[in-house]
Parts: structure tokens; sequence; C-alpha cells
């Protein structure tokens, strides 16, 4: 009887570890993070690698991103909606990363003298923008309305299909997304109004030689930049002309000389303003003129691989941080979005662009937006 009861003892056992089993083949997570941070520091080429006291910050905040990356795709409610995962940032607090990538477009302040503490590019724009001399050329809409979408214009406009589209740069630490969307914009747009492919243009010209509150890679003002090419018509050099011009002895410093007449058009005309509310301007833009240049809120792009963003993107114009050129839209999706090109290299997001949802005014994608017409 005794061996009996000592055989079902050990079958109990036996099975009672059998099913501990399971468990104990559970991956740690902790271990499962690490190999996920060793692959992304390889895959990104990360400095720290070999430094222990950098590698383990890096992956404590590394741990963050991917509990915020879970939570961000929990949301996801259609297989069209944005998905989120480790992108080149994921290493980085959101304190980097807005000083590092997003602090461009706001430069905290123009040059002042002894008593003046020198004044918020932001700010000033925002007086400029209710001043007398620009009430028609900036639009206040406060009125809440549904988008209208006009029956002529074609449900689906991507300008990349017209060869008219330069490719995507990766503008690394220099903050100069002011400058790069404006010159990429000018350049498809000089392709579009002269019949033929996009010719790369001097985006250095820009980031060194523009005046009127700009900072090169300290940052800048798309509006003001604007201004200023079209005050100084300013007319820019290719990039082949541009690498032939010999800087290395003066630095950073403008040494560029303008464009010959008739090589490159110079600006005609721009808008700045706030469509909030009247989207449909902007689509109406985008399908009979060309790309645009907008100033978006990019603080939640951070772990961006694609999809169509609708949710997680604040709309304050306070909180614009970047600027962006739209180069179509596509109205036939089951969730309708703009077409953005960005500036963090084509390894970000969808190949260096990202979709965000018509009509919402999300990511503030409405609150700024420039048309330009060259001549």
């Amino acid at each position: 009887m005794s061996e009996v009861i000592e055989m079902i003892m050990i079958l109990i056992i036996v099975t009672l570890c059998f099913l501990m089993i399971p468990f104990n083949l559970q991956p740690n997570s902790v271990i499962e993070a690490r190999k996920k941070f060793d692959t992304f520091i390889k895959l990104y080429d990360k400095p720290y690698r070999y430094n222990v006291r950098e590698y383990d910050h890096r992956f404590q905040i590394f741990r963050v991103s991917l509990n915020k990356i879970a939570s961000l795709n929990a949301h996801r409610v259609e297989n069209d909606t944005a998905i989120y995962g480790i992108t080149q940032y994921a290493d980085l607090t959101d304190q980097e990363f807005l000083r590092l990538h997003l602090a461009d477009l706001k430069h905290e302040t123009t040059p002042g003298t002894a008593n003046n503490r020198g004044v918020s590019v932001l700010d000033k724009f925002i007086i400029e923008s209710k001043s007398a001399e620009m009430k028609d050329d900036i639009i206040f809409s406060r009125a809440k309305r549904d988008l209208k979408i006009l029956d002529y214009l074609p449900k689906v406009v991507d300008w990349r299909d017209k060869g008219v589209v330069a490719p995507v740069r990766s503008q690394g630490s220099c903050g100069a997304c002011w400058a790069i969307s404006v010159v990429d914009t000018i350049t498809s747009i000089s392709a579009i109004k002269r019949q033929q492919n996009f010719s790369e243009l001097c985006l250095d010209q820009v980031i060194n030689c523009a005046g009127n509150g700009n900072f090169g890679c300290e940052g800048g003002d798309t509006c003001r930049l604007l201004e200023w090419l079209k005050e100084e018509k300013v007319k820019l050099n290719t990039l082949k002309q541009c690498e032939a011009l010999d800087t290395s002895k003066n630095g950073p410093n403008c040494t560029f000389q303008q464009a010959s007449n008739g090589e490159y058009l110079s600006l005609n005309q721009f808008s700045c303003v706030s469509l909030v509310d009247r989207e449909h301007l902007m689509l109406r833009y985008l399908a009979t003129h060309g790309p645009i240049v907008a100033a978006v809120n990019a603080a939640s792009w951070k772990y961006y691989l694609g999809g169509v963003i609708q949710y997680h993107c604040e709309e304050a114009y306070e909180d614009l941080n970047h600027a962006v050129e739209i180069v179509g839209y596509n109205l036939e999706s089951q969730i309708p979005y703009y077409l953005v090109k960005n500036s963090w290299g084509p390894r970000f997001g969808d190949r260096g662009y990202i979709k965000i949802q018509v009509g919402k005014n999300l990511c503030g994608i409405a609150n700024r937006v420039s048309f330009i017409e060259l001549v």
C-alpha cells in the first residue's frame, strides 16, 4: 500500500514539474529588452556600446520607450491607423528628443541690445501677423466647419509620381527643418512650373545666408525665410553649383553668390496663413499647384513607423516645433491623409514620409501653411 502511495506522490510531483515548465520558459522581459537594445545599437551605430555607464543609462530609457510604444499601439482600431515602434530616437528621453530634433522652428530669441533681452521669434510672428500690413496675408478662422471636399478635385495626389519631389534629407544635428521644408518645396514648384524633373537646390546657401531672424543650424522660421527670399530677390544655386563653390576657408559663413538670371526662378508671392477649419484650401492647392510648407507639432512622431496618424498629435499653435513639405494627399484611403515629407532621413517612418489624417488639424498641420509662387 505504501508503495502505491509513494508512486502516486511521485506522479503528482512529476506532473507539477511539467505544469511549471511553461512558466519557467517564459522569456524574461529584461533579457528580451536587452536583446532588442543590442540590436538597436548595432542597427543605428550608437557610439556607447562599450561605455558601461552610458549603455546602462540608455538601456533604461529604451525600456521606458518600449512601454510607451506598447501604450501607443494599444489604441489602434483600424489597420490603416498609425503604428509605432523602435526608431533611432528610442534611446532619448522626451526632453532630449525635443531639444535635439524639435527646437529649431522656435528659436528662443532674436539678438537684443544691452537694454533689450530679445524677442521670441514665434511671439514676434504672432504680433506681426495681427498688424495692419499683414491682415490680407493671414487668415484666422474661428468657426468650426466640416471638411469640404470639392467635387472636381482628384481623389489622390502624389507629386512624387511626377518626378518633381527631391529625395528625403536628413538634417542630423543641424536644426534646419525651417530651411529644408522651404527649399525642397521651391524645388518642387520650380520643376512643376518648368515641366521637368526636379533639380536639387543649394540648401547650404539658405542655412548660411538667410537673415531676417534666422540662425542657420540653430533654428529659424519658415515665414521669415520666405519674406527674406522675396525681399532680397534671392536666386538659389543648384546643388551642383553649390558643391563647386569653395567655402572651406570661411567655414559656415555666407560666401555664396546668387544664381545668374534665367538659371533659376525666384520667389514671386507666398502666403503664411492659418487654415484651421479650411483644410479644403490645402487640398485644392496641392491638387492644382503643387507641394506646400507646413509647421507642425512633431513631438509624438518619436516612435512613428507608418500608417495614418489619427491620435496622439496635439494641435495647439504654441506647440508648433517642426516644418515639413506636404507633397500630396489620398482621399480614397480608409482614413484620408496628407502625405508629409519629413527631414529625418529615409530610414525614419515610411521611407522618410508620414501620413496624417485630413480634416482635423492633427499635429497642428493647418496652423501655419505656406503656398509658394515663383516667377
